[in-house]
């Protein structure tokens, strides 16, 4: 069974190297993601289209609009979303590994993912381009490749019956890979908690902003 569970590793590990290569291939240069900024006009259409709503995850909206999810973010205000460059990714997730708890949220197609618990230490691959996070118990476990990423959003959206808080990192489609929330929805986060998502916020806004 252990060698079994490795050669599936292998197979994944390969198969996700090919396709980020590909990916590569398609953008023209890995080392220049393309940055998603939204024109004047979008930027009206986004706000016009959540004006009056609670907040809540974007890809409705970016979905109603035919957008990609991080040019919706790019429409927002800066107090309400912060862009900054993917090769501040080490710094940022450094950040999230000192919250206590996380809402994680994957998506892809028309699923949606939730994992909750602390995100996992991270530290680069010493092998491949892989970006390898680890924990004990529950959390976000896995292997990332933030240098295929165009972008990382600081959100923090405050509405009049809820709150959302979190970080989002975006691929080089402008499509949102995962989000780590700020878990709220139900519950009244603990005061330590809403400090180390405001410690992560303002590393954010210190770095220059993706976006002018």
């Amino acid at each position: 069974m252990k060698t079994l569970a490795l050669s599936l590793i292998t197979v994944l590990t390969t198969a996700t190297i090919a396709n980020a290569q590909t990916a590569n291939a398609q953008t023209g240069d890995g080392n220049a993601p393309k940055t998603f900024c939204a024109t004047p006009a979008q930027v009206t259409s986004v706000r016009a289209a959540l004006a009056g709503k609670e907040p809540g995850p974007l890809f409705g909206v970016a979905g109603t609009l035919k957008m990609p999810e991080g040019l919706v973010m790019s429409a927002l205000p800066e107090n309400e979303a912060y862009g900054v460059s993917p090769s501040h990714f080490p710094v940022v997730w450094k950040s999230l590994e000192t919250w206590d708890d996380a809402l994680t949220l994957v998506t892809k197609g028309a699923n949606i993912i939730e994992i909750r618990g602390q995100v996992g230490l991270g530290e680069p691959s010493k092998r491949s381009k892989f970006f390898n996070i680890s924990r004990k118990g529950g959390g976000l476990n896995g292997h990332l490749r933030p240098d295929l990423y165009s972008a990382i959003y600081g959100i923090s959206r405050v509405g009049k019956e809820s709150t959302l808080q979190g970080v989002a990192f975006v691929d080089q489609a402008g499509d949102v890979v995962f989000t780590v929330y700020l878990p709220s929805e139900g519950e009244t986060p603990p005061a330590p908690l809403v400090k180390q998502i405001e410690g992560t916020w303002k590393l954010l806004r210190s770095l220059p902003a993706l976006c002018p």
